[in-house]
């Protein structure tokens, strides 16, 4: 794996953890569960799509 691609990689993952403490911070979810469907949603709709 390239730098380039290491450091893609960890900005996705920090957007993922601020969006994940967000959450935390702001909901009542007590489930993971359903905690992670909720995050994983918010993230699917960020990330662009890439067009082959």
């Amino acid at each position: 794996m390239s730098n380039a691609e290491r450091i893609e990689v960890a900005e996705q993952r920090i957007i993922e953890l601020k969006t994940l403490i967000n959450h935390w911070k702001t909901s009542n979810i007590s489930s993971r569960r359903a905690t992670v469907d909720f995050v994983e949603a918010i993230l699917a709709d960020r990330r662009p799509t890439k067009v082959a």
